[in-house]
């Protein structure tokens, strides 16, 4: 961001979404974003169960609290359903050449 000369006030700006004065993100939340990423890395990007995460010292309750956020929110990162209204479903029920090689 600096590159790009966004004001430092703005870079260091707590992440809000400001419907009141005082109210930030991680208040609301609960626990800092720099805690959760480190949580979220294990729990998704390495797959590690909950019970890893609290191994390696991170608070049991806060992993628990994370991964129940994760699984609630699943919803969010599939596709909708979309109604069929042809015979065939481009990408599904019918690719062309270029999509087979």
């Amino acid at each position: 961001a600096e590159h790009l000369d966004i004001p430092k006030n703005i870079i260091t700006k707590p992440p809000s979404a400001d419907l009141w004065a005082g109210q930030s993100d991680e208040k609301e939340l609960g626990f800092s974003y720099e805690t959760a990423d480190s949580i979220m890395y294990l729990l998704i990007d390495k797959m590690y169960k909950p019970e890893v995460a609290v191994s390696l010292g991170y608070d049991g309750e806060l992993v628990n609290k994370i991964y129940a956020k994760i699984k609630k929110s699943q919803y969010k990162r599939r596709m909708p359903l979309i109604a069929k209204v042809s015979e065939r479903t481009i990408n599904i029920d019918f690719r062309y050449l270029r999509d087979w090689a």
